[in-house]
């Protein structure tokens, strides 16, 4: 086989490789060598070495000092000696006792009395010197300005005061229909953001907060708000209530009364009355046709002329009381819910602090 091999092997060819050497085995991988440099850690330093602390010198007393006793304080002051007596008070207090002891007194019967006056010198009512004059403070210099004034109070701690110049932001959580007044039912209205005091952060209405508020319907044909006023506020977390509040409370931009969607009720005023003045003159031009088109029936004419008129004014009768009954007709105002509105106390409200 190896001759066949050989001859193929000249000739190019392998016989589909059975000619073909054999392949010698890959060498085995061999592993590098240990380095130690790579795992091994390295050795700590050396700890360094304490110095000896040198050793301290005896204690030896040479001296005994002994400090004096602090001195007793000294003993407070005397107080001032009283102010010599007034000689005018004691001169007016001689007067008043001569002329107590100078009253005529009743002495065994009606008709005889005794006068016990004593006899006053001039010099006994000689005044003594004159008294220096009190300390009176000088008289304060006139001010420049003499108009009405008012003066300023000590400053104010405010930290747990909501002011009347606070504004409280809330939503509507209920909606308003002005056909119905406030009084058949209430609104409330829940405090959407922190209030806080003015000095340092003392959190007097938390958000959540409601407030019971009442309307008042539009009374007149023009009218586009409604005038709300809060009466009770139920504070959130604590619970505590604040009473007769009477607080306006407008929309987000600080005005007056709520607005809504406005329906002036224009249909329903003039609709009746419109529609009867149609009809009533389209009888009216009916018959003025009816009369003029045949001139042979005079009769029937007139006839249908005067019931045509009289229709016309019973039905001008009817337009005219039902425009009565319908032209005072008030504006109907829908505030829909979830509507932002502001609140401002009309007085200061006090709000205690609650300690747990």
């Amino acid at each position: 086989m190896s001759a066949v091999c050989d001859v193929a092997l000249v000739l190019g060819l392998t016989l589909s490789g059975l000619c073909a050497p054999p392949a010698e085995p890959p060498p085995a991988a061999a592993l590098p060598e240990d380095d130690e440099a790579a795992w091994s850690v390295p050795a700590p330093p050396a700890p360094p070495v304490r110095e000896v602390a040198p050793p301290m010198p005896p204690v030896v007393i040479t001296k005994v000092v002994q400090m004096p006793a602090a001195a007793p304080p000294a003993p407070p002051p005397l107080p001032p000696p009283p102010p010599p007596p007034d000689p005018y008070r004691l001169a007016a207090q001689a007067v008043w006792n001569a002329r107590a002891a100078a009253r005529p007194t009743l002495d065994g019967s009606m008709s005889t009395y005794r006068s016990n006056v004593p006899t006053l010198s001039p010099a006994s009512l000689t005044p003594g010197p004159t008294p220096a004059p009190p300390d009176v403070a000088p008289p304060a210099p006139k001010p420049e300005y003499e108009g009405d004034r008012r003066v300023s109070s000590l400053p104010v701690d405010n930290s747990r005061i909501v002011t009347t110049d606070r504004y409280i932001t809330g939503v509507l959580e209920t909606g308003i229909n002005s056909q119905l007044d406030g009084s058949s039912g209430s609104i409330v209205i829940q405090v959407s953001r922190d209030v806080f005091g003015y000095h340092g952060r003392n959190l007097l209405i938390p958000k959540g907060s409601r407030l019971v508020c009442d309307y008042e319907s539009p009374d007149k044909i023009g009218a586009s708000r409604l005038a709300v006023s809060c009466n009770r506020v139920l504070m959130a977390e604590h619970r505590a209530e604040i009473i007769e509040l009477t607080a306006a409370a407008g929309d987000v931009q600080g005005r007056a009364g709520f607005t809504g969607e406005v329906d002036t009720r224009f249909g329903e005023r003039y609709g009746t009355a419109l529609m009867l003045t149609g009809i009533s003159t389209a009888v009216r031009l009916a018959t003025a046709m009816a009369s003029s088109g045949d001139k042979t029936a005079d009769t029937l004419a007139q006839a249908t002329d005067a019931g045509a008129e009289e229709m016309s004014t019973r039905f001008g009768e009817i337009t005219a009381s039902v425009l009565e009954q319908t032209v005072d007709l008030a504006p109907i105002i829908t505030v829909p819910q979830g509507t932002r509105v502001q609140i401002r106390p009309a007085a200061d409200w006090y709000i205690r602090e609650v300690t747990s």
